[in-house]
């Protein structure tokens, strides 16, 4: 293939690129965090002729790449873009592809359509017309198309050439190297698994499963196990799709089930032959069919009347339950028999059998919820529960099980809520299904808002704070909780010692910034020497007389005692322990975490921060992280949607950073406050929030206030002698009173899950089954939520 011109003047035009959704490995490796991921020049590129190079995915299996050529401006409708199958391989190290630009435009490369590890190297350089004529002679056919816009005369310029070829490239829904044998290009649901979760089906999941005769001989002494309906709707399905579902059952290792199908008035024959075929040979198989479609809801009632079992479990027509998946249900149901909802982890299985990306889900979490359906598959609910609250709603087809799962949490208790922590359900990934292609049932959104309002509406007639939801994205919500008629009060406590500079931006951005006014500051000045800060100290007293209150605090640094001795003194109804590095982005941070903390059942309340570099400081806190905790997607990209959208969503967490951290006053006296005795310095918040949680109270982290955390900057690194010291026994202190399994470390976090790392903050998958094991049986003995982290 054509090489670019190795010049020093082209190499000093080389462009700088910025990434969306893309995390830098290392290396020239990168993570794909989402499908929406790109690359994208820092600036717009002069009109005229370059070549693009790229080389993507180090494995030899193509990918489906996008470019873009978008104008800079308000000319974005004027973008053009063309898909070109990456081959990366030995002989042709990267590809060289025409970029025609006639106004200054960026170009951007969205380099896969899924999640995971891929190798990059991109570079967009200057050319001639003639070099490009010739790279564009190689990726088009030999003489205009009608489409073209091109003259019919058998000659044409090197600018005439150039045009009907670049419209072309643009034309094709893909384009293809004339050198390149007509193959077609894979599916998207063909790729190779994740090779990280590829290593995990192969070292880890046999390592947790039982074996045949520990399966038998727990079913011989449960003979009293509950039996289990599988309710499937069916419609026109794929015959093998159909016919995999069904084996899937029929393989359980948990006899005591029963199979009820609705199919809804399939058109095609074959459906009901298959069905009828099935019946005959398992008299566990019952059969409806119905006259007149009725779509998804009717459908799944009507295999729900079928049912007789204590539990109903969710099985689409087309995907696959794990061979002990009733087996685990069973077992849990056992133990908990107070259960109302129980639900698995799941992963996505494509038309090849191969499993990809799994979903390692939290412990039952309202407000994660109420922004998306984690819960999904799979789902076994308790039949009565079903029959309370009249089955599945007509109208909200396409987000049912979302609206099933809110209205069984509303006659729920968290605890009555189960998760099991093992891949129990391959969700089928093909061409209409939405594990593939989430736009294929773009109606799910609306009905999906609807469920989620109705529960908030629910909520709040029997005795709830009232509440919004909108819609922030395909199947994704974001719920506005009000404040209280009276906005209660407010005071913000900033220690700090000296660093006038740091202090002053952190001040001038809350006062400039915030919209909620039913606030004070507190500064306690821990023994500042310096004037400018003694300085700035009469200017805040002087200029915000009122609003902004200094006291001092005349002891040896200890943060615990330092906010415990303003908390003290204060008098407001939410007190917000803020450091006196940060910076205030988004100007309804305040009211954002008000809302949160005013809600009954709420805690601790913390917000996103970012690093002065703009990546991630803090999510919320996984507990068990680096052996006591870390902060969810440290060094994640500021755009990044985290670990299955986590970054973009409030949910329940079981800790978040002192850095900014609001509860309502009352319930900080009632734990006794930060523990200044033993966590003067780390770890006070991580205690105090996991206290917090112990007394029943959900702590919360929400994405939508932003604030800069400039970490650390007043108090310097742990480098002495002496900070060491007490940094390692202020983890002594966390093991001892926290490590409940004897592990010299503490337990998987109740809201992360044993299947997920607990060496990085990136919910990278774990590869010690000793470590997931342990994380998997400590939440088969949980019943309170409320005492995971007690001994």
């Amino acid at each position: 293939m054509e090489q670019t011109p190795k010049s020093r003047k082209n190499i000093l035009h080389r462009q700088d690129w910025v990434r969306s959704k893309i995390r830098l490995i290392g290396n020239g490796k990168y993570y794909a965090e989402h499908a929406d991921c790109y690359f994208e020049t820092r600036k717009g590129l002069a009109k005229g002729y370059y070549l693009l190079r790229l080389s993507i995915n180090a494995e030899e299996r193509p990918t489906l790449c996008s470019v873009s050529i978008e104008p800079v401006g308000p000319n974005k409708s004027l973008a053009r873009t063309f898909n070109v199958s990456i081959r990366s391989t030995e002989t042709e190290p990267y590809l060289v592809l025409p970029i025609v630009v006639i106004q200054r435009s960026r170009v951007k490369i969205k380099p896969v359509n899924s999640q995971g590890e891929i190798n990059a190297t991109i570079s967009v350089l200057p050319t001639a017309e003639n070099i490009l004529l010739n790279i564009l002679r190689q990726w088009t056919t030999r003489k205009p198309k009608g489409k073209d816009n091109a003259v019919a005369q058998e000659t044409y310029s090197i600018t005439q050439e150039i045009a009907w070829r670049t419209e072309q490239i643009y034309r094709l829904a893909q384009i293809r190297h004339q050198t390149w044998q007509k193959a077609p290009f894979n599916n998207p649901t063909k790729h190779e698994p994740d090779k990280k979760y590829e290593n995990y089906l192969k070292e880890i999941e046999p390592k947790l499963d039982h074996k045949e005769e520990q399966i038998r001989k727990w079913i011989d002494l449960n003979r009293d196990a509950p039996l289990i309906s599988i309710i499937v709707p069916t419609y026109n399905t794929n015959s093998n799709h159909l016919r995999e579902c069904i084996e899937s059952v029929c393989r359980q290792s948990y006899p005591n089930w029963e199979l009820c199908i609705c199919d809804d008035s399939s058109g095609a024959e074959n459906i009901k032959t298959i069905l009828k075929g099935y019946q005959s040979a398992d008299p566990r198989i019952k059969l409806i069919f119905r006259k007149k479609n009725g779509h998804i809801c009717e459908a799944s009632n009507d295999a729900l009347s079928l049912a007789t079992g204590e539990y109903v479990a969710l099985l689409d027509h087309d995907d696959i339950l794990a061979d002990n998946a009733l087996y685990w249900i069973a077992r849990e149901l056992q133990k908990k028999s107070h259960a109302n909802l129980i639900y698995s982890d799941e992963d996505k299985v494509n038309e090849d059998g191969i499993r990809s990306c799994p979903h390692f889900k939290p412990a039952f979490n309202i407000d994660l919820l109420l922004s998306y359906n984690f819960i999904s598959h799979l789902g076994v609910y308790r039949r009565d529960i079903l029959k309370q609250i009249g089955g599945f709603r007509v109208g909200y087809e396409g987000s049912q099980d979302h609206d099933l799962a809110l209205r069984t949490a509303l006659e729920s208790s968290p605890d009555q809520i189960i998760h099991i922590p093992r891949v129990l359900y391959h969700w089928r990934a093909h061409s209409e299904s939405t594990a593939s292609n989430p736009d294929s049932k773009d109606y799910t959104t609306e009905s999906g808002h609807r469920a989620v309002q109705d529960f908030l509406d629910e909520q709040h007639r029997r005795g709830g704070v009232k509440a919004t939801a909108r819609i922030k994205a395909r199947n994704r919500f974001t719920c506005q909780w009000e404040i209280p008629e009276k906005p209660p009060s407010v005071e913000l406590i900033i220690p700090t010692r000296d660093q006038s500079e740091v202090l002053n931006l952190a001040v001038d951005s809350i006062i400039t910034k915030t919209t909620y006014t039913n606030y004070t500051i507190t500064i306690v000045d821990n023994q500042s020497t310096n004037v400018a800060t003694k300085n700035l100290f009469k200017k805040l007293k002087r200029k915000h007389a009122g609003k902004i209150n200094i006291i001092k605090y005349n002891k040896r640094f200890n943060y615990s005692a330092i906010n415990n001795f303003a908390v003290g003194r204060s008098r407001a109804d939410i007190i917000v322990l803020v450091n006196n590095d940060v910076e205030v982005i988004s100007g309804h941070w305040l009211q954002e975490i008000v809302s949160h903390a005013s809600r009954p059942d709420v805690g601790c309340v913390g917000a996103k921060l970012y690093y002065s570099n703009g990546t991630i400081q803090h999510g919320g806190v996984i507990i068990g992280i680096g052996k006591v905790a870390g902060h969810a997607h440290k060094y994640f990209p500021g755009d990044s949607p985290g670990y299955i959208d986590r970054l973009q969503h409030t949910q329940q967490v079981t800790a978040v950073t002192a850095a900014c951290l609001a509860i309502r006053r009352e319930i900080y006296n009632k734990v006794g406050g930060l523990n200044q005795q033993d966590l003067t310095i780390a770890f006070n918040d991580v205690d105090f929030c996991m206290r917090v949680h112990a007394r029943g109270y959900r702590n919360i982290f929400t994405p939508y206030a932003e604030l800069f955390h400039h970490e650390s900057i007043s108090r310097g690194a742990e480098d002495s002698p002496e900070k060491q010291k007490r940094f390692k026994k202020e983890i002594n202190f966390m093991l001892n009173q926290y490590d409940v399994q004897s592990s010299k470390e503490l337990p998987s976090d109740l809201f992360y899950n044993p299947n997920l790392t607990k060496v990085k903050e990136d919910f990278s998958i774990n590869t010690s089954p000793e470590s997931v094991r342990q994380g998997i049986e400590l939440r088969s003995n949980l019943m309170k939520i409320k005492d995971y982290y007690q001994r």
